[in-house]
């Protein structure tokens, strides 16, 4: 089948396959790791040239190359039309393969570099989500690990757990520690380079304009459009993402490193000891990528449990390591007994790594030191910092005793001023002599994005209210629509200072005034407190002041949703998964949410399904296969229902539509009255080839026996685009008992 690339003009219309090229070199006792886990955050094409092996990472290669989960090559050969470098040879030969250039996004690193997304849970996808629109590159800056004080080679634990400390995020100590690894739709793309790519002549020009962003999602265009592969500082950002570069390793992994050499170098003295020395930055912890650790674990058996041969290599690895680290340490203590004492004697760590930080003290005082100077040279507020200037707009306490004010409410002014002006205490603080920070200390709080809005965009316009178990973020934009929102069960546990409500950022972009409000209490909004806020804002007349009403959620998020969008007759409400009540007595067949369960379902707004009579109307968006939602979904009834299915999305049902970039599409159609249902179960079957629909979709049929339909899925699934999906459902396949052997 001949391949094409896709049109340039449609570059941004798909994140569905994400490619990983890479080049390695005796890297067997580390190669699963690496795999698995990216194959989890959500890379699901592995090309991977491999040069000069000894340890039997060829062979692990072809193995996992037969089994359809990488496009392995041999880069050992020497052309003379290609350079002498092997990683610059390896990455001209990727550009000519389809498996490149047809993908949605690139991203190029090495054995050694482990991907790293901070936003959300961590997956490729929560990344696609948060970054600008139309962006075609993301310069994701290195974290350079140590050795974590680490001395021995460990073939049966993961780096990711091994090693955690990191370079510091505030500053650097070289600049190379600003290098950057980056993540691109190919489409643009003429060269790979090791850092960034190189794009053709024709991109990068007014009418063909490039976005390169940095870690937090901030424009960088200019610096990476031509040249650099290295951030400047004040560019720095890992908001969003970052790579763990694991440089060192263990001290013996080392040792082994620099006697192998490098496969991505033709300079094979670049890894010497003053390497350790540059590199060996055991300074600040860094365990985000961590969250992992179990499911890589769990994927690593289990592709050992499929694939027996790849177990066999890896322990003949690992034991070829061992004996070569007992040769090579032996040979060092030999011939250069300081460099043996500076690689494996414990008090030479500790040494080393109290120097990095007290290094990294005086770096941070310095820099405060140049910050509070600034601040006090610079005139009133508009030499501060974004963060110092954004002071928050507080309300007074509710109580019963103290009601909601109705005047300043309408006037939308703040209802509680600071007892300090916040830029006098910035400014107080910023030229007072610092106090010393414990190594490793946090950066300073940054404002929610919420609140910068109010104060620098165009709409300053709204409040913020907090009590113990919930509070309310008003943010007035337009009055043609107020969306009102509600957290879900898993915001319940965040703890960040910058927390937006649920949907705030689609509600921005849409440029939607926004009701939000958090729950800090997995108590599914069940506290008298918070009806009687919600009552007081009605009576301010809120909900009047807008044209129209949307209320929306998930999950805990929609119940809320449902129930109090009694408040105000005929606002609709767009719901996920929608629990319409926890009460015993309603439901005795709900046995899910403990917590919830456990709340006071007695009283005002205890049933959804009944408090939404009076609305406009009501999308109950639910899988029909998971059967408890479908309960729920079923208690509501009148002629204002509207019932959107989503099989194959389970409990998710909000995640899937914006995994498969359907969410904001669907809640802006919903509201505006510019989707119907017909067009929302059309949009839906475009979701069909999503991983996860595949991957239930094939579940099911498992538990029905039916593995010839398992079998034609995958065929579907490797038509469509999908090797890694189409070579699961195969082995599931494999596993299904026949159909007489069911319970």
């Amino acid at each position: 089948m001949n391949i094409s690339a896709p049109d340039p003009a449609d570059r941004w219309t798909s994140n569905a396959l994400r490619t990983v090229v890479t080049t390695v070199k005796n890297e067997a006792p580390f190669l699963l790791e690496w795999l698995c886990y990216h194959r989890l955050i959500g890379f699901n094409r592995f090309v991977i040239y491999s040069n000069d092996c000894t340890d039997g990472t060829h062979e692990m290669l072809r193995l996992l190359n037969d089994a359809g989960l990488v496009h392995h090559y041999d880069n050992s050969s020497i052309s003379p039309d290609l350079h002498k470098d092997p990683q610059r040879r390896a990455y001209a030969r990727a550009m000519s393969l389809p498996e490149v250039t047809t993908s949605d996004w690139v991203a190029v690193l090495d054995g050694d570099e482990f991907f790293t997304v901070n936003a959300g849970e961590g997956t490729l996808d929560d990344l696609f989500h948060a970054l600008p629109p139309r962006t075609d590159a993301v310069a994701a800056q290195w974290r350079i690990f140590g050795n974590n004080e680490i001395i021995e080679f460990d073939s049966d634990k993961l780096q990711i757990t091994q090693f955690c400390m990191a370079s510091p995020k505030e500053t650097h100590f070289f600049y190379s520690q600003l290098a950057v690894k980056s993540i691109f739709r190919p489409s643009p793309v003429q060269q790979l380079g090791v850092h960034r790519p190189v794009f053709k002549t024709n991109f990068g020009t007014s009418d063909n304009p490039i976005m390169f962003v940095n870690g937090s999602g901030a424009d960088v265009s200019d610096r990476f459009l031509h040249r650099s592969w290295c951030m400047d500082h004040d560019m720095s950002g890992f908001d969003l993402c970052h790579v763990n570069h694991y440089m060192i390793r263990s001290s013996e992994v080392f040792l082994m490193k620099r006697w192998r050499g490098t496969a991505n170098s033709t300079n094979t003295e670049r890894i010497n000891f003053e390497y350790f020395n540059r590199y060996n930055l055991n300074v600040v912890p860094e365990t985000g990528i961590t969250r992992w650790a179990e499911r890589v674990i769990a994927a690593r058996a289990d592709l050992i449990r499929q694939i027996p041969a790849l177990g066999k290599l890896q322990a003949v690895a690992g034991a070829t390591y061992r004996a070569q680290i007992d040769r090579l340490k032996k040979q060092l203590k030999a011939e250069a007994p300081e460099q043996y004492a500076l690689l494996f004697s414990p008090e030479a760590q500790r040494k080393d790594t109290a120097q990095r930080q007290a290094e990294l003290g005086k770096m941070l005082a310095r820099q405060r030191k140049r910050t509070a100077a600034k601040i006090k040279d610079a005139s009133a507020e508009d030499a501060l910092p974004r963060e110092i200037k954004a002071s928050p707009i507080l309300l007074a306490p509710l109580t019963a005793e103290a009601p909601v004010p109705t005047m300043p409410l309408l006037s939308m002014t703040p209802w509680a001023t600071l007892p300090e002006d916040p830029v006098e205490v910035a400014r107080t603080r910023a030229a007072a002599p610092a106090a010393p920070q414990p190594q490793g200390a946090e950066a300073p709080d940054l404002p929610p994005q919420w609140l910068i809005d109010l104060r620098r965009s165009p709409y300053k316009r709204g409040f913020y209210h907090s009590e113990e178990e919930f509070a309310a973020l008003h943010v007035e934009r337009k009055r043609t629509h107020l969306f009102v929102t509600f957290d879900n069960l898993s915001q319940v546990g965040l703890t960040g200072i910058d927390r937006d409500a649920w949907g705030y950022e689609f509600a921005r972009k849409s440029d939607w005034s926004q009701l939000g409000i958090f729950a800090f209490r997995a108590n599914w909004f069940r506290t008298p407190l918070l009806f009687d806020y919600l009552r007081h804002l009605r009576d301010a007349k809120l909900f009047e002041r807008y044209e129209t009403v949307t209320f929306s959620g998930t999950s805990m998020g929609a119940y809320a949703a449902c129930a109090f969008s009694s408040l105000v007759p005929g606002a609709q409400v767009i719901a996920f998964s929608p629990q319409s009540t926890l009460s015993a007595g309603l439901v005795p067949w709900e046995g899910r949410f403990p917590s919830g369960r456990a709340a006071d379902w007695r009283g005002d707004f205890s049933d959804a399904a009944a408090e939404t009579a009076g609305a406009g109307r009501i999308f109950l968006i639910y899988d029909p296969l998971e059967e408890n939602d479908r309960l729920h979904a079923e208690r509501f009834t009148g002629d204002n229902v509207i019932h959107l299915r989503t099989p194959m999305a389970g409990h998710k049902t909000a995640l899937r539509l914006r995994q498969a970039d359907l969410l904001s599409r669907v809640v802006r159609g919903l509201a505006t009255h510019s989707l119907t249902p017909q067009e929302f179960r059309h949009l839906y079957r475009s979701a069909r080839m999503q991983p996860w629909y595949l991957d239930a979709l094939g579940h099911r049929l498992a538990g029905r026996g039916r593995s010839d339909w398992l079998l034609r899925l995958a065929h579907i699934a490797r038509k469509s685009g999908r090797p890694n999906v189409a070579n699961n459902l195969k082995m599931l396949a494999c596993h299904v008992p026949p159909p007489d052997a069911l319970p």
